[in-house]
């Protein structure tokens, strides 16, 4: 097993979440995980949204090098076969590989999953992932000394500005003009429209869950200015729900309320789908489903646990002995 001296032991791991700017193309987003796990990581989820063409994939591994090699190897693929200017999509993105989350599992810590998304981002930024190109990248979290917040970096990109107008194709000139005045902390100062710039960071865990909302007698933008107003009053920032962050967009069968769902020991999903129900009633609107986009992160150590023991069986070496 490749990197298997870098294994720090049974109880610890790390998860990198790969968000690409392409969620219809089936086949693509399965090359893109077969390249991630031939360089030996698992390949823990893979959800595919059409519906915001966009497909977030999840890879972990015990062995820190393996994972960083698999992330480079989807990342470069994923630069090689999309082009940002031909990207027509209702879902906020800054580039093709829009975002990479580092998370820690078990005992790793965030500052093992800041150093990972440094490296990764400088791989990006000096373009030495195989052929790919080399794109501004911005940090957040554990990968930056200020712990810069990811709804904040955002927030300075522009990245919610388009989310109330429906589909726009590729970078919107809002983005653009806000990535001119924000330098990006890797990378060349120009960026490319073909690829974009990705934000690269580590946090604890984020749950993503989505709800959908619809109503009757209204149109899409009457559904959306109420539904901005449900997403407000759920989130921390408009003085609801605590550890929440969340933001409405317009979907093909309504309006979703997406939430990020910061630590769901404070505030767990129920809770958000209590709240978001009550408000929705309010409007007169109904919750249609919700819905997670990733697992949670007890089934993903204990995968990657399972894979490990499973490498080091065929070593002949006792199960549960990863070395630290």
């Amino acid at each position: 097993v490749q990197g298997i001296s870098n294994m720090r032991s049974r109880a610890g791991a790390l998860a990198v979440h790969v968000y690409v700017s392409e969620g219809r193309d089936r086949a693509l987003v399965s090359r893109l995980s077969s390249v991630g796990a031939a360089a030996g990581a698992a390949i823990a989820n893979e959800f595919l949204d059409a519906a915001y063409h966009r497909a977030g994939l999840t890879l972990a591994s015990t062995d820190v090098d393996c994972l960083e090699a698999s992330v480079g190897a989807v990342c470069c693929e994923a630069l090689q076969s999309l082009d940002l200017r031909m990207h027509t999509a209702s879902h906020p993105r800054v580039g093709v590989v829009d975002h990479i989350a580092c998370n820690p599992l078990g005992t790793m810590t965030c500052a093992d999953a800041g150093r990972l998304a440094r490296r990764l981002g400088c791989h990006l930024g000096a373009g030495d992932l195989g052929t790919g190109p080399a794109i501004p990248v911005y940090f957040y979290g554990a990968a930056r000394e200020d712990g810069r917040a990811l709804a904040d970096l955002r927030r300075s990109l522009g990245y919610f500005g388009g989310a109330a107008r429906g589909e726009w194709t590729g970078l919107s000139e809002q983005m653009a003009a806000a990535m001119r005045n924000l330098a990006s902390d890797v990378g060349p100062p120009e960026v490319n429209p073909q690829y974009g710039a990705a934000v690269v960071g580590a946090v604890p865990w984020v749950t993503n869950y989505n709800l959908l909302l619809a109503g009757t007698g209204l149109d899409q933008a009457e559904l959306m200015i109420q539904c901005r107003k449900i997403a407000r009053l759920t989130g921390a920032r408009g003085g609801g729900l605590a550890a929440v962050e969340t933001m409405a967009l317009p979907h093909e069968h309504g309006v979703e309320v997406a939430c990020n769902l910061l630590d769901t020991s404070i505030t767990p999903p129920v809770e958000v789908r209590a709240r978001v129900a009550r408000l929705a009633e309010a409007e007169r609107l109904q919750v249609v489903s919700d819905y997670f986009t990733n697992k949670q992160p007890e089934e993903v150590l204990a995968m990657v646990e399972a894979e490990a023991n499973a490498a080091l069986a065929r070593q002949n070496v006792p199960s549960g002995a990863l070395p630290e």
